[in-house]
């Protein structure tokens, strides 16, 4: 702590007020900070903090140093250095106590609390925000309330205990934070992770998009995101989440990212037995958190990590060497007088629960007769309840219906196209089209049951089927997938099957009519939620394509089509204008260059 005092009062020499300072003065810079904190620039925030304690300091007003105080300690922690933030912020906390601001000290509790949990310190994690939550039990500040019940959640789950946890998350969600802010984010953030860790994948991920809400590119999240496709052990999609955050984290403030990035890769290409590339991931994860003193938990994976690589090597020493040190780091994050401590809490509040329950009962016989007054209307707003779901029942089996009404004209054209390389003796181009196929129908039937599948695994098959195309009219075409910058495909869902129909009748009805080389592009962009889709071709345009008379296979083209646009239509709430538009392609001369279809697709983000 005195250490903490000196450091404090040499910067304040730096900063030294004028007589014309006033609080109003010192409140504006401390907001000042708040707000570069609040965009992450802790050096910054550092400065205002610091000018706003020395006027405190010179005005003798202990609570506006205690402010000041606390954003310095904030500013240590977002800085990486954990042991300096923890004494700045306890130093303010005392400053709070004696000014009796208790505001102040539950925030200061909380943050205390987190930066302790970043450090694997669990015991003192618990102790403080129990303090706070002593503090704000029945206050109005749901604000810091609901982030204090999310804490404390995540170190039930830290701990093992899901349940406790699970009862801490829904107590935090029951007082409804405002959606974009930051308690709705962090409680989402946190339930994310107890579902991860309870092996309920689709559950955590559906967390983690509603913690995106206001911040889609958030580096935790998706560092949370792809640790659930590890779980599943996707690693393709896992490692491009892991790579892209390992490549963007090069900010102090990221430390955080990075130690989890590279623990996640070195998992990755342990996988792969790729194990240079894993032992280099481990031992730089480990570098990384004795520099800045980060989390004991990050230190306990690296070694568990490092044993698993030595063992997949042979080198059973090292292995069992990295294994004890494991082991030792384990049993250092959790104590046992902690795990006493933990389950006496545990027991007080299974007391209190059985408290309230009682008193609840007591209540509730006293109201019977109350109760049945509202019997008709609860029984009216089950029957309008039953009603709508039947509604929504009957859109999806719709839904399912008209794609399965498609999937076998598809199948027709690709059976007659090996046909035809079978019968001009192109065995070569006949297999390899067989085989790209039946990759094809293998893709389709996983996704068959799915009433959406992420943008990327639509991609996917699309690209399967253009270069089935491609070799089928021998490289008529040439095609491009092409997203604005920030896009994630991986995070974004459509329906299964929806683009390959406009792409089928682009190019039967516009590029295969065309002199010289086709083109084909596909761009993607995201507008209010909402996925704009333009599918364009350098074709022969709309009123020339009426003109020519349409085979059997184009005629299925348009009918794939026009199930494709009512589907989508299904999909955005039966909205048919909105959803889909063809428009003519016009050159500098406003001749016919081609068509456009601009698809609109409402982002559900979470698939069935």
């Amino acid at each position: 702590m005195r250490r903490i005092l000196l450091l404090l009062f040499c910067c304040s020499l730096f900063c030294l007020p004028s007589r014309a300072d006033s609080e109003e003065d010192c409140l504006r810079i401390i907001r000042a900070g708040n707000g570069y904190l609040w965009r992450f620039m802790p050096k910054e925030a550092w400065d205002e903090y610091h000018k706003a304690m020395a006027m405190s300091q010179a005005m003798h007003n202990d609570y506006l140093f205690a402010e000041s105080l606390f954003g310095v300690g904030q500013a240590l922690w977002y800085n990486g250095q954990f042991g300096l933030a923890a004494d700045t912020v306890g130093l303010s906390l005392r400053y709070y106590r004696r000014v009796g601001a208790k505001g102040g000290e539950g925030r200061a509790l909380r943050i205390l609390s987190n930066i302790y949990d970043d450090q694997g310190k669990y015991e003192e994690a618990f102790k403080t925000v129990t303090e706070g939550l002593a503090i704000y039990e029945g206050s109005q500040d749901n604000h810091t309330y609901v982030l204090l019940l999310a804490q404390m959640g995540a170190l039930y789950k830290s701990m093992g205990d899901y349940q406790s946890a699970l009862e801490y998350m829904r107590k935090a969600e029951s007082l409804r934070p405002f959606k974009n802010e930051y308690p709705y984010r962090e409680m989402y953030n946190r339930m994310g992770e107890l579902y991860a860790a309870m092996g309920s994948i689709q559950q955590a991920r559906r967390c983690y998009q509603l913690a995106l809400a206001g911040t889609w590119k958030s580096k935790i999240v998706r560092l949370k995101m792809g640790h659930t496709y590890l779980l599943e052990k996707n690693y393709d999609i896992a490692f491009k989440y892991y790579d892209s955050l390992y490549q963007e984290s090069s900010r102090v403030t990221d430390r955080n990212i990075l130690i989890g990035s590279m623990l996640g890769l070195g998992r990755i290409y342990l996988q792969r037995n790729d194990l240079q590339n894993a032992l280099a991931m481990a031992e730089g994860s480990l570098v990384h958190s004795a520099q800045w003193g980060n989390a004991r938990q990050n230190t306990r994976d690296g070694y568990g990590l490092l044993s698993a690589i030595y063992e997949a090597a042979g080198n059973d020493r090292k292995a069992l060497e990295y294994h004890k040190q494991y082991e030792a780091m384990k049993d250092s994050v959790v104590s046992d007088n902690f795990k006493r401590t933990l389950f006496g809490f545990r027991q007080e509040a299974e007391a209190g629960r059985l408290k309230a329950q009682r008193n609840t009962l007591i209540a509730c016989t006293a109201g019977v007769v109350l109760l049945g007054l509202f019997v008709v209307l609860i029984l009216h707003l089950r029957h309008k309840n039953e009603k709508l779901n039947l509604r929504q029942r009957a859109a999806e089996l719709e839904m399912k219906a008209l794609r399965a009404q498609m999937n076998p004209h598809f199948i027709f054209n690709c059976l007659s196209s090996i046909n035809h390389f079978i019968l001009n003796e192109e065995s070569d181009k006949a297999s390899e089209y067989l085989t790209r196929f039946s990759k094809l129908i293998r893709t389709v039937l996983v996704n068959a049951g799915k009433t959406t599948i992420s943008l990327e695994e639509e991609l996917a098959m699309l690209r399967l089927y253009l270069n089935m195309e491609q070799l089928r009219f021998r490289e008529a075409f040439d095609y491009a997938v092409e997203f604005e910058p920030g896009l994630h495909p991986s995070m974004i869902f459509v329906p299964s099957f929806i683009l390959q129909p406009f792409c089928e009748n682009a190019i039967w009805h516009g590029l295969l009519h065309k002199e010289g080389k086709g083109r084909l592009s596909i761009h993607f962009r995201m507008h209010d939620d909402v996925l704009i889709c333009t599918i364009r071709d350098n074709g022969i345009g709309r009123e020339a394509a009426a003109g020519v008379k349409p085979g059997p296979v184009e005629k299925g083209a348009s009918f794939g089509n026009r199930l494709s646009a009512e589907r989508l239509a299904l999909f955005n709430g039966n909205q048919q204008d909105a959803s889909f538009v063809t428009e003519d392609v016009r050159d500098d001369r406003g001749a016919i260059a081609g068509t456009k279809v601009i698809l609109r697709i409402n982002n559900k983000q979470v698939h069935d």
